[in-house]
């Protein structure tokens, strides 16, 4: 598998919370192929399940990543410009002089503007501009716009991902196409391989907005443990060791009532015994991933969150290192391999 070259057109493809096909197709061709069943849900999460080799009823294992990213929306057209709002967290910092496309009858590409300085009273000059002071400039006429654009059209960044040092990548929507990537890669690892337990793939939507796309799988599905992948703050500039882990360092795992303790036991365990850095992130509350609505699916789900460090989270330029994607994915491969008639138990929150 190349995974860089996934990762690159996981990045460029577009798919905004709640308008994920483009990339869902992209992730369907992938993963057709290295599993047994494909089928997407009602809200358009895209499940694929891999049969285990142990007898029926099999227990179930769910390996999940959001596939949709932050982005912009049309909320109404002036004149020759688009007013917009977010879908998501936008870093409002970023946005001014970006390269978008607007996704309408067909895609449009435009940039965000604002008030030029010398018109702005010395006071707004310092300041970051509001969301509803920018404008999408298409080069279109008002006239022609209104044909092609609607309100509540989505609104993705245009930048394509660029190489800055060996295995490191910069580009759009790494939060969460880098985790997705990694699930394509524990498919991978996983041909040819025994495993037990069935393997549930998710490529879920509306992380960033709702978790819907993480609660309606769980409660669709109803795994016996879950892992989910996702990103989480690597140190930068203003980022230090006590806020962010190191870039290409190794993965973290969650730690706090987010997470399932015993379930974190078993996969310190496999990171060790694979001499995998497995960094642990305390979280005293919710992690803000979709494991907070797979945990309290039912009568709950043991779960575990392991993350991938990016910099420039929530913005255009976002950074991961392959390294990074390629350790989570080992680990989460190995620890699904080593699952048992046996796991469950050592995960009772009775036992001794």
């Amino acid at each position: 598998m190349d995974l860089r070259q996934h990762l690159i057109e996981l990045s460029e493809t577009p798919g905004i919370s709640g308008y994920e096909r483009p990339v869902r197709e992209v992730v369907r061709a992938a993963w057709e192929g290295l599993v047994d069943e494909i089928t997407v849900d009602g809200m358009g999460t895209l499940l694929a399940t891999k049969f285990g080799t142990g007898e029926e009823p099999r227990r179930k294992m769910l390996v999940s990543a959001h596939m949709d990213e932050i982005g912009l929306m049309v909320s109404r057209i002036d004149g020759d410009f688009l007013r917009v709002t977010n879908v998501g967290g936008i870093d409002r910092r970023v946005l001014l002089s970006q390269p978008v496309i607007v996704h309408g009858k067909r895609p449009l590409p435009g940039l965000i503007g604002s008030r030029p300085p010398h018109v702005l009273p010395a006071a707004e000059r310092k300041k970051v501009p509001a969301l509803e002071d920018l404008v999408v400039d298409t080069g279109l006429r008002e006239a022609e716009l209104r044909e092609l654009v609607k309100i509540g059209t989505p609104i993705t960044f245009d930048l394509s991902p660029r190489e800055l040092n060996g295995d490191t990548l910069t580009g759009k929507a790494m939060d969460n196409r880098a985790s997705l990537a990694a699930v394509t890669q524990i498919l991978h690892e996983l041909q040819g391989r025994s495993h037990e337990w069935d393997v549930l793939a998710a490529a879920t939507v509306q992380e960033e907005v709702t978790l819907g796309g993480g609660q309606t799988i769980a409660w669709r599905t109803q795994p016996d443990i879950a892992i989910v992948l996702d990103v989480t703050y690597a140190q930068g500039n203003g980022v230090g060791e006590d806020e962010g882990f190191k870039l290409g360092g190794g993965p973290t795992l969650i730690i706090g009532p987010n997470a399932h303790p015993r379930l974190l036991n078993l996969i310190r365990e496999k990171a060790e015994s694979l001499e995998i850095d497995l960094h642990p992130e305390p979280m005293p509350r919710s992690s803000g991933t979709e494991a907070w609505a797979i945990q309290i699916s039912r009568d709950g789900v043991p779960t575990a969150i392991i993350s991938i460090p990016i910099r420039n989270m929530h913005t255009p330029v976002e950074i991961v290192t392959l390294k990074d994607i390629r350790r989570a994915a080992r680990l989460t491969a190995e620890f699904i391999a080593s699952l048992d008639d046996t796991t469950l138990d050592r995960l009772s929150l009775d036992a001794e």
